[in-house]
């Protein structure tokens, strides 16, 4: 297992599936900002925008850079299965 591989899995466990967590904040995000849901994969590609901001703003900080990979492997794996 590598050590994304590692660390999903322990988010996972920690934090529930990834797909329903994304869901889940795309509705509590499209709920304050008055618009629909915003789907799963957007999420995901919205959360490792973020984690781009703080590795432009800290380029050594190790875990923004394992933080980004993992979104972008939960984005690709949901917008694989979901209809974007």
């Amino acid at each position: 297992m590598s050590e994304i591989e590692h660390i999903l899995s322990d988010r996972e466990n920690q934090y529930g599936s990834a797909p329903r967590n994304f869901a889940q904040v795309g509705r509590g995000w499209g709920a304050i900002l008055g618009i629909d849901d915003i789907p799963a994969w957007k999420v995901a590609l919205m959360m490792d925008f973020f984690k781009t901001i703080r590795c432009s703003v800290n380029p050594a900080h190790e875990d923004s850079w394992i933080d980004k990979q993992g979104y972008t492997q939960h984005g690709h794996e949901i917008a694989m299965t979901d209809e974007p």
